[in-house]
C-alpha cells in the first residue's frame, strides 16, 4: 500500500514543484516505486519531468470530474519506478465543478484507491492556495511535507497552512500527519535565514527538519533541460539534499534500511619476518688508566735479534756488525773464476795479414804454427 504524501504551502515560489520533482526522483533512484500527482493547473511538475501536459487530452482534471475514468488511463511513465499525473490549464475550472458535487472533498482520495497498491510512494504536488484542490489532497494524503523559504512572508504563510491543518485533522483526515518543515533556499551566510530557522524551531519545536537546501542557481536549471537535480548534477549539493530528504521519509515510514557495512578487511600474515626492536645498549665504558705510583719505573727489554744458544736473550742490547771488506766475502765453488786452459790454441790474427800477401806466406805461417804446437802438417804426412 502506497504512503500519499502531500507537498503544501500556500505560499508560491518557496519549492513546493522542485521538491516533489526531485524527491520522487530520488526516491525512485533507491529503487521505490513513486507517482507523481500535478495539482496545479500551471502544470509545472509536468512541464519540469518533460511532458508537454498542454496537448493532452486526459489529465487529473478529468479524474476529479468523470469517476468513471481511472487513474492508470492518464498515467505517464517517466523513467525506472517513476510515474505522472498530468495536469494543464484545464484544472484551474475544477474547482468550480467541484462545489456542487456531494462528498468533494473525498473525490481524490477515492480515485488514489485504485493504484496505491501498485506504488509505494505517491507525492501530490499542491497549487499556491488553499482551495478545494489542496483539500482534496489533504484529505487523500497520509502526511504532508512543508517546503519554507527562509523569509519573513514565508513564515506568515506557515501558520496560516497549520491552521488549515489543523482543521483537515479535526474534520476530514483525523490520521493526517506532518513528516516536517523543510528549508528550502537557505543560504546561512545571511544572519536572516538564520534568524528564520532559529523563530521556526522555537515556534514548532521538533519540526524542522535537518536538512537544508542550499540556493543555487542549478535549480532554475533542471527545468529548462527537463531532467531533476539528481539527473542534472548527481554531485551537487542539492541533489545530495534531496536524497538525505529521501532517507528522513523512508525512516519516517520505517521503511529505510542502513546500507550494509563493508565487510572488514583480514589482514594478510606477513611473509616477511619482523624485526625484532633494536635495544640500544649502554655506551662502553672507558677503560681506566692504572694509577702512577711514584717511586716506582717500568723496565722494558729490547727485542734481541742476535741468537741464543741457551733459548734466551744473550745479552740486554743488541751486538754491533761490523761492516764486511770485499776479501771477507767467499764465493760458492759455482761462482769461482774457472782455472787457465792448458795447451790454448793460438790463433793467428787474421786481420793483421796484408791481403795482397801471397797465399803461399800464408800457408806457410799456418804450418810453421801447427809445428809448434806438435801437430803434423800435411808435408809430414804420409798423403
Amino acid at each position: 500500500m502506497a504512503h500519499v504524501i502531500a507537498i503544501t504551502n500556500q505560499k508560491g515560489g518557496v519549492g513546493k514543484t522542485t521538491t516533489a520533482i526531485n524527491l520522487g526522483a530520488a526516491l525512485a533512484e533507491m529503487g521505490h516505486y513513486t507517482l507523481l500527482g500535478d495539482l496545479d493547473p500551471q502544470g509545472g511538475l509536468s512541464l519540469g519531468l518533460g511532458l508537454a501536459a498542454h496537448d493532452l487530452d486526459l489529465t487529473i482534471y478529468n479524474i476529479l470530474t468523470d469517476t468513471r475514468i481511472p487513474v492508470a488511463g492518464i498515467t505517464h511513465h517517466i523513467r525506472a519506478h517513476l510515474d505522472l499525473l498530468p495536469s494543464n490549464i484545464d484544472l484551474a475550472v475544477a474547482e468550480f465543478q467541484l462545489i456542487a458535487q456531494m462528498g468533494r472533498e473525498y473525490i481524490l482520495r477515492e480515485a488514489l484507491q485504485n493504484v496505491r497498491n501498485q506504488y509505494e510512494y505517491i507525492i501530490l504536488d499542491c497549487p499556491p492556495s488553499l482551495n478545494l484542490l489542496t483539500v482534496n489532497a489533504l484529505t487523500a494524503a497520509d502526511s504532508i511535507l512543508v517546503p519554507l523559504q527562509v523569509e519573513y512572508f514565508a513564515m506568515r504563510g506557515l501558520e496560516q497552512l497549520m491552521d488549515v491543518y489543523t482543521r483537515v485533522r479535526r474534520r476530514l483526515n483525523p490520521n493526517l500527519e506532518i513528516i516536517g518543515i523543510v528549508p528550502t533556499m537557505v543560504d546561512v551566510r545571511r544572519t536572516n535565514d538564520q534568524q528564520i530557522l532559529q523563530e521556526v524551531n522555537k515556534a514548532y519545536p521538533g519540526m524542522l527538519i535537518d536538512v537544508y537546501v542550499k540556493e543555487s542557481i542549478k535549480f532554475a536549471d533542471a527545468p529548462r533541460h527537463q531532467r531533476s537535480i539528481l539527473e542534472l548534477d548527481p554531485r551537487h549539493d542539492g541533489a545530495r539534499a534531496y536524497r538525505q530528504l529521501a532517507r528522513v521519509v523512508l525512516k519516517y515510514y520505517g521503511e529505510y534500511v542502513e546500507p550494509e557495512p563493508y565487510p572488514a578487511v583480514q589482514e594478510t600474515p606477513s611473509l616477511v619476518e619482523e624485526t625484532p626492536p633494536i635495544v640500544e645498549e649502554p655506551p662502553f665504558a672507558a677503560e681506566e688508566t692504572p694509577p702512577i705510583v711514584e717511586g716506582l719505573t717500568a723496565h722494558i727489554e729490547p727485542f734481541d735479534l742476535a741468537p741464543s744458544t741457551n733459548g734466551s736473550h744473550a745479552d740486554s742490547s743488541i751486538a754491533e756488525i761490523p761492516p764486511l771488506s770485499v776479501e771477507d766475502v767467499v764465493l760458492p765453488e759455482s761462482l769461482e773464476q774457472p782455472a787457465e786452459i792448458e795447451n790454448q790454441i793460438d790463433f793467428p790474427d787474421f786481420q793483421a795479414v796484408d791481403p795482397e800477401q801471397d797465399l803461399s806466406s800464408i800457408i806457410e805461417l799456418s804450418s810453421s804454427s801447427l809445428r809448434t804446437q806438435g801437430e803434423t802438417t800435411p808435408e809430414d804426412s804420409d798423403f
